[in-house]
């Protein structure tokens, strides 16, 4: 049988409060009560509720109850004869109001002015005060034998009464029979209606919502579970109840970890669940939605749908995309730096994570954009769907449309058979990341900007609309205003995907963020590299141009030295030379520089900057960009052997004497006026 005991300072108490529940309940549940220092005491728990008188008793009880049984504190109304009776006070009065101990004696002055009654003014009074006012009035609440005799007015204004909150929860906690017994609540406080208290609207609410309740549950084809805090049933559907193959009395009451197997998951949780847990041999989608709080108190919603065979393969399409590694491999501790810039970044990125809106990561080459947008995935609530990252620069244009949209059977010559699904529909449920968005064609600009606002996409020669939901985080290492406003890029989709911009610091603003950095990747690769101080303070104080990627180049260049200390003279020469061609030579003394000083690379090396210089100016006159990788390419072919590090250490020069301009990301260098007339002479 269901059980429910009150626990009181006093017996008296404690048995009033009982009788109250009794008389209500009748013999839906047994109710008992016991005082909080009888020797007894450690049998409260097998009871599934525990009333408490006060909030003192909680520290003396809480090791003995059971942890899924329910505590609430009881909450109390006057009397309305009791009030009647306060109510004939004059008007200012000053009066004793009396109880048992210091904090009853509180407890019912806070009960007296939440009656409406400010203009008293009123002072405990229990046995043992030391001193007290002897006042015209006494009140009590019916303890008479402890008030003071001294010719004072006695008013008793009775026991309190439970307040109507204590028995809807009692109601819902135990599943008794709503309709019954919100009647009989309503019937037991029609006195109030009267004084406008608002108590039969207030249950009457509640029952037209659990009407409403129940009729959308028998109208929902999926299975609907609510569930209180301690994860024990309280309503289910007619279709839930299909589902599960149990009827409602096999359903209520029972824990929501009991019908469906869940595993670990948190059933109360701030985050939503998707997943496919097998009832019985039938797969079932399992939702289970945030913790909701209605009043002061949390439950849990859970909708079951039984799998359609479509369902069951595209489940089984997205766990094969997960398996093949469209997955999130980073989070927050992954990107390392303590600065105070980085801390904010990462503080701001955490953030970001709780909303749907779209992300703008702004940044250099190299400072980590990707790890950020992996970190706000990890951190949302679509972390346990797929993360699906993309390269706008690295896809053809003529093959990004399909790889993003996919197409569909016979779309174009040696389209797949049956078609093909494109990343948006591989990234459904989770997030998909654009990086070098700067990079995408306009066209496609376009209709990214229509999946943005009407998530929805079509198939590459498909006019079928389908339906997505997907969290865009996009990144860039360009200007994209500049771009907007140069007609290259859309100011509406600029406006639409940067909602929420963050903007990654490049290492050279982030300080002592490059030691822990290099410390890092040391440690990934098996080593540990001592650094002079003289090291540390050039680090510091680099330019890093290609931010992280510069320094894992560093890293395993040095590994590769085998230095016991590294000093300056052991860094990489394209270090010494970049750092000064910025015009800092950080300590670098000229046996150190060497043949790298400006006036001596180009005068012994004039025939190859002129061949750098011949291949620009043939490849600018025909409109064409050329990078580091295509200008190594083409000096092999005239005979000279240049590593793409090289041949930026040279296009450094070039660019230092004015004859190039050097290009940022993929822009490519080009020849100069200048260049060119050091081609003519």
């Amino acid at each position: 049988m269901k059980k429910l005991m009150v626990v009181s300072r006093a017996d008296k108490i404690g048995k009033y409060y009982c009788d109250e529940l009794r008389d209500f309940f009748e013999d839906r549940i047994q109710i008992d009560y016991i005082v909080d220092d009888d020797p007894e005491i450690s049998k409260i728990s097998s009871y599934e509720m525990i009333l408490i008188t006060t909030n003192s008793i909680i520290k003396k009880i809480i090791h003995l109850v059971d942890e899924n049984s329910k505590i609430l504190r009881v909450l109390k109304n006057m009397d309305p004869e009791g009030v009647e009776r306060l109510n004939r006070i004059p008007y200012g009065a000053e009066a004793l109001v009396v109880n048992v101990g210091p904090k009853m004696a509180s407890e019912s002055i806070y009960l007296i002015y939440a009656c409406g009654r400010h203009d008293l003014e009123l002072y405990p009074y229990y046995p043992g005060i030391d001193g007290y006012k002897k006042l015209e009035y006494i009140i009590t609440q019916g303890e008479p034998d402890i008030v003071p005799d001294y010719g004072g007015e006695v008013i008793d204004i009775l026991n309190t009464t439970i307040d109507n909150k204590i028995f809807l929860e009692i109601i819902s906690f135990f599943n008794l029979d709503r309709k019954e017994l919100l009647d009989k609540l309503m019937e037991r406080n029609s006195y109030r209606d009267d004084e406008g208290d608002g108590i039969s609207f207030v249950i009457n609410e509640r029952y037209m919502l659990e009407n409403i309740i129940n009729v959308l549950f028998e109208n929902l084809n999926e299975g609907v579970l609510i569930y209180n805090d301690m994860g024990i049933v309280t309503s289910s559907s007619s279709s839930a109840q299909s589902i599960l193959n149990k009827a409602t009395h096999n359903i209520s009451g029972r824990k929501i970890t009991d019908l469906i197997p869940v595993g670990d998951y948190d059933v109360m949780g701030n985050d939503a669940m998707e997943t496919v847990v097998k009832i019985g041999d039938i797969p079932v989608i399992c939702n289970i939605m945030p913790k909701m709080t209605l009043g002061s108190n949390d439950y849990g919603l859970v909708i079951l749908k039984k799998y359609t065979d479509t369902e069951m393969k595209m489940h089984m399409y997205k766990k094969e995309l997960m398996d093949k590694g469209h997955r999130s491999k980073y989070d927050i501790d992954d990107i390392v730096g303590s600065s105070a810039e980085m801390k904010k970044q990462k503080d701001i990125a955490v953030r970001m994570a709780k909303s749907d809106s779209t992300v703008l990561i702004i940044g250099e080459s190299g400072t980590g954009k990707e790890l950020f947008a992996h970190v706000i995935h990890n951190n949302s609530r679509r972390r346990k769907e797929q993360f699906v990252a993309v390269n706008c620069s690295a896809i053809p244009e003529s093959l990004l449309e399909s790889e993003l949209f996919g197409y569909s059977d016979g779309a174009f010559t040696g389209a797949k058979k049956g078609g093909k699904k494109g990343l948006f529909e591989i990234a459904n449920g989770g997030t998909l990341f654009l990086d070098e968005i700067g990079e995408m064609p306009l066209h496609l600009q376009n209709r990214l900007l229509r999946v943005l606002q009407e998530k929805e996409i079509m198939r590459v020669g498909s006019n079928s609309i389908i339906k997505i939901d997907v969290r865009i985080i996009a990144a860039t290492n360009v200007d994209l205003m500049k771009q907007a406003r140069a007609g290259k890029f859309r100011k509406d989709l600029f406006y639409r995907i940067s909602v929420l911009p963050l903007v990654v610091p490049p290492l050279r603003k982030r300080g002592n963020d490059v030691l822990e950095i290099f410390d890092r990747i040391a440690s990934e690769k098996g080593d540990k590299i001592e650094l002079s101080e003289e090291v540390k303070k050039f680090f510091v104080e680099y330019s890093w141009e290609g931010n992280v990627r510069e320094v894992r180049n560093c890293v395993e260049y040095l590994i590769n030295l085998g230095k016991d200390i590294v000093k300056l003279d052991d860094l990489p020469e394209s270090m010494k030379l970049a750092s000064l061609l910025d015009g800092n030579e950080m300590g670098l003394q000229d046996d150190v520089v060497g043949e790298v000083t400006e006036g001596a690379n180009i005068r012994e090396n004039v025939d190859i900057d002129m061949e750098i210089l011949k291949i620009l100016y043939e490849k600018n006159s025909r409109n064409m960009k050329i990078g580091r990788k295509q200008l190594s390419e083409e000096l092999r072919r005239v005979g000279i052997f240049l590593g793409e590090q090289e041949v930026r250490n040279k296009l450094l020069l070039l660019q230092k004497k004015g004859f190039v301009a050097i290009g940022k990301g993929r822009g490519g260098t080009k020849i100069t006026a200048a260049g060119v007339g050091k081609l003519n002479q």
